[in-house]
This record gives C-alpha cells, sequence and structure tokens, in this order.
C-alpha cells in the first residue's frame, strides 16, 4: 500500500464579545471524543460505537493531534480473521475513524466556523479524509440535520474553512467539529499508516517549519547505522517513534543518532526547537 502523510497547521481559536460568531480550532485542552464505523469489504455496514481517542489510531498531545488509519485492531486481535486477511495480511475491513469535539449546547444557535492549513497531504485514493462541522440530531437515530453539507475532503494543501449558520445548529442538536480517516486497517508489519500533525493555533505563525525555508531534512535516509538531523534552526531535542505512536529514542545529540540497534523499518523522527516542532520520516534498511 502507498504512505500516506499530510500535516495540519490550524487557524486562531476566537469568540466574538457578542458570542455571534464561533470560531475553533485544535486545542489540546478540549475533550477530543472517537467514533469508529467498521464496514465490510464490500461496503456493508457492520457496527458503529464509541473508542477512545487512541483506538481510534489519533493521539492528543500539548503540541498537537496525530491523526492515522486505523491498525491498532490487529495489535489487539492478532490472528482473528475478522480483522485480518489470513492469507494477504491485510485489513479485513473498512475503518471510518472520528476524531471530534462536542463543544456543548452553548453552541447552538450561533454561527460556528471551523478552519485551519493544510501544510502537507499525500494521502492516495485508498483514504478519504475529511473536515467538517455536523449536528446530529438524538431524535433521529443521530442523523445528522446538516446533511452532509459541513463535511468536505481535507486539500492538499493550503487553508481551510467551514462555517454553518446558527440557525441550522438549533437547541437541541449535538455539535461536533474534527476529522475522519477512512480506508482500510492498515497492518504496521507490511504498511506506511499515515499521519497527520495538528498544532495549536498559538504556534501557527511560528511552529510550520515543514515551509521551505524552514525546513528539517534527516539524512542519510534511508539508513542503517547513524542519523544526523539537519536544520537552519537550533534544535532542542527530537524523540523517534515507531508507526504505532510508541517513542523509540529521546536525545539531544542531532549529530549523531543511533538507530543501529532498530529493526528494519518506517519511523518519525520530531524535533523540537525553540521556534517549534517539525516531523519528518525515515527508513531504517
Amino acid at each position: 500500500m502507498k504512505s500516506y502523510i499530510f500535516s495540519v497547521i490550524f487557524s486562531l481559536l476566537s469568540f466574538s464579545a457578542a458570542f455571534s460568531q464561533n470560531s475553533v480550532t485544535y486545542d489540546p485542552d478540549a475533550e477530543w471524543l472517537g467514533f469508529m464505523n467498521v464496514f465490510n469489504l464490500d461496503g456493508g455496514y457492520e457496527f458503529g460505537s464509541q473508542w477512545g481517542v487512541a483506538d481510534v489510531s489519533s493521539l492528543i498531545m500539548a503540541d498537537g493531534i496525530t491523526l492515522r488509519p486505523n491498525y491498532n485492531t490487529y495489535a489487539d486481535n492478532p490472528g482473528d480473521a475478522y480483522w485480518i486477511d489470513p492469507t494477504t495480511g491485510e485489513g479485513a475491513k473498512v475503518m471510518e475513524g472520528l476524531t471530534f469535539v462536542e463543544p456543548g449546547a452553548f453552541f447552538n444557535g450561533v454561527d460556528l466556523t471551523f478552519s485551519g492549513t493544510v501544510s502537507e497531504n499525500t494521502f492516495g485514493a485508498d483514504y478519504s479524509v475529511k473536515y467538517f462541522i455536523k449536528a446530529l440530531n438524538p431524535n433521529a437515530d443521530f442523523s445528522d440535520e446538516l446533511a452532509g453539507s459541513g463535511v468536505f475532503d481535507l486539500p492538499s494543501s493550503g487553508g481551510f474553512s467551514v462555517t454553518i449558520p446558527g440557525e441550522s445548529l438549533t437547541p437541541g442538536l449535538i455539535i461536533q467539529y474534527g476529522f475522519s480517516v477512512m480506508g482500510r486497517n492498515a497492518n504496521p508489519n507490511i504498511d506506511e499508516p499515515g499521519f497527520a500533525i495538528v498544532t495549536p493555533a498559538s504556534l501557527v505563525s511560528t511552529n510550520n517549519l515543514n515551509d521551505k525555508n524552514d525546513k528539517v531534512e534527516v539524512f542519510p535516509n534511508p539508513a542503517n547505522d547513524m542519523i544526523s538531523i539537519r536544520s537552519e534552526r537550533k534544535i532542542i531535542s527530537y524523540d523517534v517513534t515507531d508507526l504505532t505512536g510508541q517513542v523509540i529514542l529521546r536525545g539531544t545529540d542531532t549529530k549523531n543518532i543511533d538507530i543501529s540497534n532498530l529493526p528494519k523499518g518506517t519511523y518519525i523522527l520530531s524535533s523540537k526547537s525553540h521556534e517549534g516542532t517539525s516531523s519528518s520520516k525515515f527508513v531504517k534498511g
């Protein structure tokens, strides 16, 4: 399967003095929720239920949220043919993982804008990634009263925004804003599950270190024994995580990072500077 990567950086969170307009963005202190819809490969609906955010394969962090296709069904259900094709080892289900906030009744009847900026998006056709505002009706099987009018494909780059007028967010409806990632559940042993990095609004002006002028690079890539970090910024520290989000290495020496003991595979290096955080992918050969 392909590698799917995109980074998202959110715009400023603000509320007007008269509360006539709510504008929301990523906030690590918000109560982010997870929900999973599960389908057969032929499109038949299996079930939907609330999952933990981590089980959806999203990570909530102080400096950003990471969104990925679902893969934890492999770790939780080894050898289970319900989740895993025993012949190919590929996923046996299509998973729609939603990561979202329900801001509460305070948002009913008020115009709502959810916006941000995509700095990188290399998702292929195997996955569908959306940003959305929804208004669920608990008296109608939680159907979206907006009929999907607030759901859009995440663009390949640049800004995105959706605004729903307050008259469409009537009292009694459950308002949600967030993201969805839909596609076959991924096998971390043979696939490269994608990731999205979403940073808080307060870091928008300084934290986009993946811009061309501030790009952080890992070299050599692929590598067998040692890697280094190349950047115009002064890197303070770094973390190396595997594709499940587990921290494998951590340090401050950016010139001599020993990866000789790591298993072969794909890893994410997150480097921190005074200006913000950047993430880069590298391959251990």
